[in-house]
């Protein structure tokens, strides 16, 4: 269940929004207030505060905000399809991931989680800034581990 849900459909959408709007941003504004010079965020492909999908258009508003409150350096990262193993059970993702997983080589449509984490790692330590889309996130992992294996 989703903090702050109560019951029914708006309550799901309230409980979203709650989680994935309002306590990123607060989170943010603290963030900037204690001095943080650089945010980092992991947001989702597609995300668009036109969007007419309220999941892409929240992640959207988000992604808009947060480049927007004057960090010295602020990453949104935008991947595809996450392949990850969960400890529970969503059969819709779980078969999204298996299918995907399998057809989808050139990864435009989902990601390793180990790829969105080294990108991260990687783009603490250097100058990126800005939005990063599933290539990019992809072709940042590859290059913190390339420069990573050169210093071991």
């Amino acid at each position: 269940d989703l903090i702050g849900e109560s019951s029914g459909i708006n309550a799901e959408y309230g409980g979203f929004i709650k989680v994935d709007k309002d306590y990123v941003l607060s989170f943010a504004e603290k963030s900037k207030v204690g001095g943080v010079k650089q945010f980092h965020m992991m947001s989702s492909q597609g995300a668009n505060a036109n969007s007419y999908f309220l999941y892409t258009q929240v992640k959207g508003e988000v992604d808009d905000k947060i480049m927007n409150m004057g960090f010295e350096r602020s990453v949104v990262y935008r991947p595809a399809v996450l392949l990850v193993k969960r400890n529970e059970t969503r059969y819709g993702e779980l078969a999204a991931q298996w299918l995907l997983g399998w057809a989808d080589r050139g990864r435009s449509m989902s990601i390793q989680i180990k790829d969105v984490a080294d990108s991260m790692v990687g783009a603490i330590f250097d100058e990126t800034s800005g939005v990063l889309d599933n290539r990019s996130i992809i072709a940042k992992a590859a290059a913190f581990r390339a420069k990573d294996s050169e210093g071991s």
